[in-house]
């Protein structure tokens, strides 16, 4: 889950993921963050910052870029 602040003000966050949470600028460094109860944590960020909250060991690949369709689908967007 990435957060970006709008006001630059402490971010209270429910993140809802299980067990131990790592929280990373968008630099990959960790950032001070406090855990309060419940699955949520308070993040300082100034404006315009980031944090990146993922379980504690993960890296998830954050890489955008086009997928392979499951199956047909109907076109959606702008026409070509």
């Amino acid at each position: 889950m990435r957060v970006t602040s709008e006001a630059g003000a402490p971010c209270v966050v429910h993140h809802g993921i299980e067990g131990a949470v790592e929280i990373r600028d968008r630099h990959g460094h960790p950032l001070d963050h406090e855990e309060l109860a419940d699955g949520t944590v308070r993040i300082r960020l100034r404006k315009g910052d980031s944090a990146l909250i993922t379980a504690k060991g993960d890296s998830p690949d954050l890489t955008i870029r086009a997928v392979t369709a499951n199956e047909p689908a109907p076109r959606w967007g702008l026409p070509t």
